[in-house]
């Protein structure tokens, strides 16, 4: 009597092959998986470090500041910190929408308004907000006649009864001499608060 087929070595043989391969493809799409998900951050790091040092170098193809356009006193300051704010940050946030960047002036003092960087939470729109400030910050640091700033970010806010506003999520306002005493090269964007000389955020992100 002959062996049924599924008993013959050949069989088994091809049995083995297939498992063997199987496991060695789930292995590699794992290790794969793995390298991207580790490799993700590194560059997202890199461009915002490179962001950060390139800013008036132009190092790395990222953002570049005319330091000599912004400091040219023929042309208001209102109109300068505005073109200091679209080259940091663009004229679009995360979402498409407009950044609606605008700036007036009392006085010595400066009223930067301009629409937030939406993100997945609350904490990480704050982040954003906080961070992007100080990249304004460092730059305006050297904007030689450079008054008193009130940087208000500004969000789509939902009442109650879900009618949508745009409304400030975070104000700060910073004195000439408030900018000046920042040591950029090693200040935290969650110490803003601290550096300024007044300083809110909507409940929301409370």
């Amino acid at each position: 009597m002959k062996k049924p087929f599924y008993k013959k070595w050949w069989f088994i043989l091809i049995l083995v092959v297939i498992v063997i391969g199987a496991i060695g493809n789930a292995i590699e799409g794992d290790e794969k998986e793995s390298s991207q998900k580790e490799e993700a951050p590194k560059a997202e790091i890199k461009k915002e470090t490179s962001a950060e040092a390139g800013k008036k170098e132009g190092k790395d193809n990222e953002v570049t500041i005319d330091m000599a356009a912004a400091n040219d006193t023929n042309v208001p300051l209102e109109e300068r910190i505005a073109k200091i704010a679209t080259d940091l940050f663009g004229t679009k946030t995360t979402d498409g929408s407009n950044r609606n960047i605008t700036v007036e002036s009392m006085g010595d003092m400066y009223y930067l308004k301009m629409m937030i960087d939406d993100a997945v939470t609350k904490k990480n729109t704050l982040d954003y907000a906080q961070r992007n400030t100080v990249k304004l910050l460092e730059v305006l640091k050297d904007v030689e006649d450079m008054g008193n700033i009130n940087i208000n970010w500004q969000a789509n806010f939902k009442d109650a009864s879900g009618n949508s506003s745009i409304g400030p999520a975070m104000t700060a306002l910073f004195k000439k001499s408030d900018i000046d005493k920042i040591d950029f090269a090693n200040f935290k964007a969650s110490n803003l608060k601290d550096a300024a000389s007044n300083y809110g955020t909507h409940n929301d992100f409370k």
